[in-house]
């Protein structure tokens, strides 16, 4: 019954569309930080075959791009973390006023 209670009162307090809201930008932001790190091995692979076969000209700049792609993802993970960390407390404060809520209206209600 306990299991019940519990998945009722997620429900009711919207504990389940954040958890999905969460997931949901989790996987986006990750998604793109994929890409960009695709994006940087792609330019790194270049750079090698733009070394080895010239050993001089657009190398510096394809492994700029690479590196700079690689930041890029770096970046966004890390920003994405940090930021995570404080809309989870919030989350939770918030939960916690409508769980009291749901509390206060029960025993009000009986």
């Amino acid at each position: 019954m306990g299991l019940l209670a519990s998945l009722l009162s997620g429900f009711a307090s919207g504990e389940t569309v954040a958890a999905i809201r969460r997931a949901r930008t989790a996987a986006i932001v990750y998604a793109i930080a994929a890409m960009a790190a695709l994006c940087g091995l792609g330019f790194l692979v270049g750079a090698a075959y733009v070394w080895a076969a010239a050993r001089y000209g657009s190398f510096a700049a394809a492994l700029g791009f690479g590196v700079g792609f690689l930041v890029i993802a770096g970046l966004i993970v890390l920003v994405h973390r940090l930021t995570s960390g404080a809309r989870a407390r919030r989350e939770a404060k918030r939960r916690s006023a409508d769980m009291k809520a749901i509390g206060i209206t029960a025993a009000l209600a009986v």
